[in-house]
C-alpha cells in the first residue's frame, strides 16, 4: 500500500512536510512498519536545497495505515497552528483535520476502502462523498 501525505499551505517553504518527515521517521512505530520517503517539489530550489513538497509512505497493512494516521494527528496536535494535512491512496484523497478516534476512523474508512484501486493499475477513483479534492 502507497500513501502521499502532504501539508495543505506549505507551498514556499516546504517547512511543514519536512517536520511532518521528521516527526514521522522519529516514531519507532511508524519507521518499523513503513518506508517513509521525502517527495521533493520539482523546479528551483530553495535557499536550504530541494524543497520538500510531500512524504511518501509505503507498507503491507491496515494496522500500519492506522499507524500512519495517529502519528500524522499526533504531529498535526503539536503544530502552532493545526494544519489540514491531506492522505491520499489510489485516488482517494483524505482530510486529517483532528486526533480524536473518530476522526482517525473516518481517515481509516475512506483510505482503507475494499473498492479502492492501488495506484498505477489504471483504474479511475470512484466519486465519493466525504472525501477532500
Amino acid at each position: 500500500m502507497r500513501v502521499r501525505i502532504g501539508v495543505e499551505g506549505d507551498a514556499g517553504t516546504g517547512e511543514a512536510a519536512q517536520s511532518l518527515y521528521r516527526w514521522l521517521s522519529g516514531d519507532a512505530e511508524v519507521l518499523a512498519a513503513a518506508g517513509l520517503s521525502p517527495v521533493r517539489r520539482a523546479g528551483a530550489p530553495g535557499p536550504m536545497g530541494p524543497v520538500l513538497e510531500a512524504v511518501e509512505a509505503v507498507f503491507d497493512s491496515g494496522v500500519q495505515l492506522a499507524s500512519l494516521v495517529v502519528a500524522v494527528a499526533s504531529w498535526r496536535s503539536t503544530r502552532p497552528r493545526a494544519e489540514r494535512v491531506h492522505i491520499e491512496r489510489a485516488g482517494v484523497r483524505v482530510t486529517v483535520d483532528g486526533g480524536d478516534p473518530e476522526a482517525v476512523a473516518r481517515v481509516l474508512r475512506a483510505l482503507s476502502a475494499q473498492d479502492a484501486p492501488e495506484a498505477g493499475d489504471g483504474a479511475a477513483p470512484a466519486d465519493r462523498p466525504g472525501r477532500e479534492g
